[in-house]
């Protein structure tokens, strides 16, 4: 009883100094825009969210203190980053959440992932690539309100219009663009401004300026979008007051999408991929069309090197490991061509299997040639698939010791590049992500017959929002996902390696340079940055290589050790953590 009364006047001196705190300081403050990541050496005693920006990590740790659970608090979190970081999600798009109980011990994962609509069929970007990206073409059914209402009624806590509530405030009031919104609309300029619907949100239309850090915006229509559906609920998105305005603009883009695709949209609550570590780290994740049974194999693999911190104690061992790591990402990227949303077929329940086994693991890990690699066939390539996404990730855990990670996109940066003029909801491009028949890649490869448009069917995705659990007490160890596209799997298991094996903290393994290899194209890809001599030593074993710019993957962790918790939000995108 003591320690309970403890623990709650902690709990509420926190939330006390909280609301002093942000009393005195302006939104931008809140924002930190000009702040990059937090050091690891403070860590927070009770919970922790580390999202894109400040703001709404903060949205999210006031959400817990006023009595939220994980899921209120990732959900209100989200709905926040829809508008600090639209180009990467938001209300148009679709996401992967994994949930962790830490009284029960159950976990599960809600699929909102987006579907292709009821008119779409598989050829219909066999003549016209481009439309698959870009334009109405490209819009698959958005999942992201209906997973939330159906996470937060089977799995929340507080009044769902609370969870809307900061953000519509922001929305209505304004708030300073942040770092990451900065750098995505210089990046994305020329089409910005040739494209009224998005010209008319982020140009400033006194100065004819694109909206710069730190600068106020204020998204009008998507405050009373929100305001609609923190009112009605999830109907107010489906069939509801909101429907007639969302098909007019969707029509007006040139969509396919029908009233009948958004009352179909049905969210799967699924069974996660689990992997069990030689150390009893439980990697729990979503299934397949996710990326999910590809990282539990390539922790499956790495697992079995039995790294520790000397292996990256000078450039030779780095090297040697590095090495080992880019072998184990070309077999695992190889076998991902295979996947796909047909979880009942025979040949991806096999494969998933296979990737989920620790004795496949190990069949793979003797392939590994500690002093050479190969050309691609070696790898075993089925089918190629290509993934261009803007993606936000979000990791909490809370003060019951239950956590959610959670990763959420629009595809590419500002999905579609179409908002909808009556409701400000920038929709996604997902229909990119599925493949399409007869077009082989320039290596010959044919694409995935699995990741083929049907109606109804969800394309294939590298999310991989991941919870580590230790086994033996039941207690959550880490929440790590990642954002960018392809690279989302390897970023994820590239920090997770460095923490569980190689003695990294979370700040540090977040903040150094990555490396990928998807194995199409046939080349290492570097971060700017990366040690030159490692990748020296790397193209000497053989590997061909490429440099790609920071920020190409962002990465939000937590991390817990001994009675604190630690979290980071990624430099890269110039987010910050918080927590209490």
């Amino acid at each position: 009883m003591h320690h309970n009364h403890r623990r709650a006047l902690k709990i509420a001196l926190a939330g006390s100094l909280t609301l002093l705190i942000s009393a005195g300081v302006t939104l931008a403050v809140v924002f930190g825009t000009r702040q990059y990541g937090s050091p690891e050496t403070s860590g927070y005693e009770f919970a922790a969210v580390a999202a894109d920006t400040q703001l709404c990590s903060t949205v999210g740790k006031n959400i817990l203190l006023k009595g939220g659970n994980a899921v209120d608090a990732a959900i209100a979190t989200l709905v926040c980053t829809g508008l600090g970081s639209p180009q990467s999600m938001g209300i148009g798009g679709g996401f992967f959440m994994t949930i962790y109980n830490g009284t029960t011990g159950q976990s599960t994962i809600i699929d909102a992932r987006e579907t292709a609509p009821g008119n779409a069929n598989e050829s219909m970007f066999f003549y016209n690539r481009s439309n698959s990206a870009i334009g109405g073409l490209s819009i698959a059914v958005p999942g992201e309100i209906k997973g939330y209402w159906y996470a937060h009624q089977k799995y929340g806590r507080l009044p769902w219009a609370a969870l809307f509530e900061p953000s519509i405030k922001y929305a209505a009031d304004g708030f300073p663009v942040p770092i990451g919104l900065h750098k995505a609309l210089i990046d994305g300029e020329s089409f910005i401004r040739s494209e009224p619907s998005l010209n008319v949100a982020f140009v400033n239309q006194q100065t004819n300026k694109l909206y710069t850090e730190g600068e106020i915006i204020k998204m009008p229509q998507l405050a009373a979008t929100l305001k609609a559906i923190a009112e009605e609920g999830v109907n107010a998105f489906y069939n509801g007051s909101l429907t007639n305005s969302i098909l007019e603009d969707l029509k007006a883009v040139g969509s396919i999408i029908t009233r009948e695709d958004l009352l179909n949209y049905t969210v799967v609550e699924k069974k996660p991929v689990e992997a069990i570590l030689s150390d009893g780290i439980k990697v729990i994740s979503p299934p397949a069309p996710s990326g999910g049974p590809v990282l539990s194999f390539i922790l499956n693999i790495l697992d079995g090197f039995y790294f520790n911190s000397g292996d990256i104690s000078t450039p030779e061992a780095r090297i040697a490991t590095y090495h080992k790591i880019i072998e184990t990402f070309k077999f695992a990227y190889a076998k991902r061509t295979g996947l796909g949303d047909d979880t009942d077929k025979p040949d991806i329940q096999a494969l998933v299997r296979n990737l989920t086994s620790r004795d496949y693991a190990d069949s793979i890990r003797s392939l590994i040639n500690a002093s050479g690699t190969y050309d691609y066939m070696y790898y075993g390539p089925t089918y190629y698939n290509t993934v261009k996404t803007s993606t936000s990730h979000v990791s909490l855990l809370d003060q019951e010791g239950s956590a959610v990670s959670v990763t959420s996109t629009v595809n590419a940066r500002f999905g579609s590049r179409r908002r909808g003029m009556k409701t400000g909801i920038i929709f996604n491009d997902e229909m990119d992500d599925f493949s399409t028949p007869n077009i082989t890649n320039e290596w010959g490869i044919y694409p995935s017959p699995a990741n083929f448009i049907a109606p109804g069917r969800r394309p294939l995705s590298s999310m991989c929002p991941a919870i580590f659990v230790d086994s033996r007490s039941g207690k959550v160890s880490k929440v790590l996902g990642a954002a960018g596209g392809s690279m989302i799997t390897s970023a994820t298991a590239w920090v997770a390696a460095h923490i569980l094996w190689l003695g990294e903290s979370l700040e540090a393994a977040v903040s150094l340079p990555r490396l990928h290899h998807q194995l199409l194209p046939p080349a290492a890809q570097f971060e700017k940055g990366f040690e030159d001599v490692v990748i020296q030593g790397l193209i000497k074993l053989g590997h061909k290589v490429t440099e790609f710019p920071r920020g190409k993957s962002i990465i939000q962790g937590v991390n817990v050790r001994g009675n604190r918790i630690f979290a980071k939000s990624d430099d890269r995108k110039g987010g910050i953590p918080d927590g209490y």
